[in-house]
């Protein structure tokens, strides 16, 4: 769960424990209430690694950018975040979701934010329990977000 990241002229939704197909089936409500937006951002799939399911994920992943895309609004994804506490199975998942990630947003023309190099081996970013971001964590993924939506020209 990612809290505390805000971006100017921007609405963040904190859906606690969601994973890749929850926020997909909220989809349609973000667009009815924000009809005006440009562009959805998602940063979910941490909490669908634990499910083992790797095939499974990419092919979520696949519907919920095609979800995006199909209403118009432009589509970026916010890559995974390496989490302090993670054992090396669920680093391995989550560094191969990454890899998928980039590749598939790439062949989709999709815009990716790569927040991988900036949170792997930096303890000091998330919260005392290794999982959550810490406020210094939380900006910084603002800052990420925000460098990749003024790359695309992405109006707020």
């Amino acid at each position: 769960m990612v809290r505390h990241v805000t971006l100017p002229r921007s609405e963040t939704w904190c859906l606690p424990g969601a994973r890749v197909e929850d926020v997909q089936t909220r989809v349609p409500e973000v667009v009815e209430q924000h009809p005006t937006a440009s562009a959805i951002v998602v940063h979910v799939g941490s909490n669908d690694i634990r499910l083992q399911q790797s095939e499974k994920l990419k092919s979520d992943f696949t519907s919920l950018i095609q979800t995006i895309l199909a209403t118009g609004k432009k589509c970026i994804v916010s890559g995974p975040i390496p989490s302090a506490c993670f054992s090396d199975m669920q680093f391995s998942r989550i560094r191969q979701l990454h890899a998928w990630l980039v590749g598939h947003c790439s062949r989709e023309r999709v815009p990716f934010v790569d927040n991988f190099g900036s949170f792997w081996r930096r303890r000091s970013l998330f919260a005392r329990d290794g999982r959550h971001l810490n406020r210094a964590g939380a900006s910084l993924l603002a800052s990420n977000l925000e460098l990749t939506l003024e790359a695309h020209h992405t109006p707020r």
